[in-house]
């Protein structure tokens, strides 16, 4: 799967998740960054490789919040496009692909970024908890 002399394109403002025995590195800010794919780490080997990603992305950010559950990378949207996002995708490791989901809601979340997300597993469900972060001067009323 690695390319020994593949080297991961410098960046900064992004995320690095871990999901089996790989590192996932997507997003940020840098001269060369692509948003079409995916740098992976092969911890065991210490050899980096870019795949490309297919589905639809989060749109060209830096500062957003990622946490993983199983073979799924979630990424909530941090700053694109000039302004504050509030989209989730999700990425599956396995096939590669992006997928942009939908809250289950009526209660979307404020745009923000630089803000942490938690996985919580509550009830045989798992929760998406997002955390603080820089947004919009406004606070959406929440339920309850």
């Amino acid at each position: 799967m690695a390319s020994k002399n593949y080297q991961p394109v410098e960046r900064d403002r992004h995320s690095t998740v871990k999901v089996g025995n790989y590192l996932y590195m997507w997003g940020g800010v840098g001269y060369e960054v692509d948003y079409n794919v995916m740098e992976v780490y092969h911890l065991p080997t210490g050899a980096w490789d870019q795949k490309p990603t297919t589905g639809t992305p989060p749109p060209d950010n830096f500062a957003y919040s990622t946490v993983a559950i199983g073979k799924d990378i979630y990424y909530f949207c941090g700053l694109g496009g000039g302004d504050y996002q509030n989209s989730l995708h999700c990425f599956n490791v396995d096939s590669f692909k992006w997928k942009e989901l939908s809250p289950s809601s009526d209660c979307d979340p404020m745009k923000k970024g630089y803000c942490g997300m938690i996985s919580v597993h509550f009830d045989s469900e798992h929760y998406l908890v997002i955390i603080g972060g820089l947004g919009s001067s406004s606070i959406p009323k929440q339920p309850n």
